[in-house]
């Protein structure tokens, strides 16, 4: 008896875990990408970040950073949403 009574507690911490992890686990979805480049005319790096929070905010970042033989920049675009 009490051989089952663990295996009856072990699998509902285990189902309990297994159901719960993922919920937890989604609470914020980010995606962040970095792409660069360099060569003998300048020099690029491109960076995008892309977050949704779990009370449905939205924020999305394109930042690219140049440098060349005629001097240096930055562009961007910010945009969010609730």
């Amino acid at each position: 008896m009490l051989r089952s009574s663990r295996a009856l507690v072990t699998t509902a911490l285990a189902l309990g875990i297994a159901l719960g992890a993922p919920a937890v686990a989604s609470a914020d979805a980010r995606f962040h990408s970095q792409d660069a480049f360099a060569g003998p005319k300048g020099a690029s790096i491109t960076v995008v970040r892309s977050v949704v929070t779990d009370d449905g905010r939205v924020s999305y970042e394109k930042v690219t950073y140049t440098a060349g033989p005629k001097g240096a920049g930055v562009s961007g675009v910010r945009s969010g949403a609730r």
